[in-house]
């Protein structure tokens, strides 16, 4: 019997290796066998034999991402150095063999650092097509920095209000059959075409305007992104997924100029357990961590221990 739960990355050509990598790291870290894991792409994107890259549970899937009416991915709008690999995320419900129930997408920048991401599969959506963890375009409001005005005005832009959450696209659990039934493809699709203006984070824009509050929280232990991992707080949440979300990336050695740990991740020698802690914080930054873990212990995460 085929297993019922994939965990998938959708990089282009340019970011293979780092999904690749990406993979290939998760399983080190170890996976249920009834978890099947996958870099799904096109055929363009991979180079001669794609079983090349893959190597023992390590599949290559590929897909045209093509779609067809409301599900075409021509024409959306693209940021800087993007292609349309930045939407295919919304078509793996069509494109991935039928018998997968329950997806697990990841981001090509992002680094399993610890066990327990399977987990996820198992956590109690609450009838939402999906669960995804807060994005930092919202939770910046707890720093008052120079950003923060901007993604306010940004998200107010999208009609939400100024604590309407806001979640990050890079992590995705998602239940295929309720995804479908609400059509979550097809109006992230139409929105996107129809407010290209809005739409400053692609994909990410469409989904939060047309999902809005139907969404089951994940907590940053499966996002641990952008300035989580410059607030010292490696030890007050213990993140499984690290996710390195600014440009440029750890893995692009020439242009790094971000904390050299961070890069070390990306040697195959790399040690996992060799985390930072205990980073010095200017005030300001200080300030913000404590307002940012008053707010997260008022939530309720679905993937907090009873």
């Amino acid at each position: 019997m085929p297993n019922k739960r994939l965990i998938c990355f959708t990089p282009d050509r340019n970011f293979l290796p780092a999904a690749v990598f990406a993979a290939q790291r998760l399983l080190s870290h170890g996976l249920a066998g009834d978890i099947d894991i996958a870099v799904v792409c096109t055929s363009q994107d991979v180079d001669g034999d794609g079983a090349g890259h893959a190597g023992g549970r390590l599949q290559i899937i590929t897909n045209s991402f093509q779609g067809t009416g409301e599900n075409a991915l021509a024409g959306l709008p693209l940021g800087r150095h993007l292609t349309d690999a930045a939407y295919r995320r919304l078509l793996l419900p069509f494109v991935l063999p039928a018998h997968y129930e329950r997806i697990l997408y990841l981001d090509s920048d992002t680094l399993v650092v610890r066990p327990g991401l399977g987990r996820v599969f198992d956590l109690d959506l609450g009838g939402c097509p999906f669960a995804a963890a807060l994005d930092m375009i919202f939770l910046k409001d707890f720093e008052d920095g120079p950003l923060t005005a901007a993604f306010r005005a940004y998200r107010a832009g999208l009609g939400f209000a100024p604590d309407t959450p806001y979640f990050n696209s890079g992590v995705l659990l998602i239940d295929r059959a309720r995804w479908r039934e609400e059509m979550l493809t097809e109006r992230a699709v139409a929105f996107a075409r129809a407010h290209p203006e809005l739409c400053r984070f692609q994909d990410q824009s469409a989904l939060n305007a047309v999902a809005r509050g139907r969404w089951a929280p994940l907590s940053p232990r499966f996002n641990f992104m952008g300035d989580f991992l410059l607030l010292d707080l490696m030890r007050d949440i213990a993140p499984v997924v690290l996710h390195f979300v600014n440009d440029p990336k750890p893995w692009q050695r020439e242009r790094w100029r971000g904390p050299a740990w961070m890069q070390a991740l990306y040697r195959p020698d790399a040690d996992d357990s060799a985390l930072p802690a205990g980073v010095p914080l200017t005030p300001a930054f200080q300030r913000f961590r404590e307002r940012l873990l008053a707010f997260l212990g008022a939530q309720r995460f679905i993937d907090a221990a009873p």
